[in-house]
């Protein structure tokens, strides 16, 4: 059976959708985005922006009893291509063997301001 998945530490989407749903233990997410819940907004630095984006899907993961480790694939929707540069040094943190990282893939999006990037991903809980 499908099943809904939706954090309250990360912020609702203006459409009536989940922040991910799960169905035979594949979990594919909606867009995750870097809108801080803390302070009910996006965060001013890219970098900082791009972290809480990440933060948030981990929130979502772990709403699913699922980590990092789960990932398969993250999709990557920018703005401006160059702040990719801003994800690397989180990518490395997060998943620091080379030999386990999950595939990435970045795309080209027209993204509302102040957002500069969104992700999706797929994981296996």
């Amino acid at each position: 059976m499908r099943k809904s998945i939706n954090s309250p530490g990360v912020h609702k989407h203006k459409n009536p959708i989940p922040h991910a749903c799960i169905l035979n233990g594949l979990m594919i997410s909606s867009a995750i985005n870097g809108f801080d819940h803390s302070i009910g907004n996006f965060p001013d630095k890219k970098e900082t922006q791009i972290e809480v984006a990440f933060e948030n899907m981990l929130k979502i993961l772990k709403e699913a009893n699922g980590a990092y480790e789960n990932i398969l694939k993250i999709d990557l929707y920018f703005n401006d291509k160059s702040d990719r540069k801003f994800v690397n040094p989180i990518w490395l943190r997060i998943f620091p063997n080379e030999n386990t990282r999950p595939a990435r893939h970045s795309h080209l999006a027209i993204l509302d301001q102040p957002c500069i990037m969104q992700l999706v991903f797929t994981a296996v809980i």
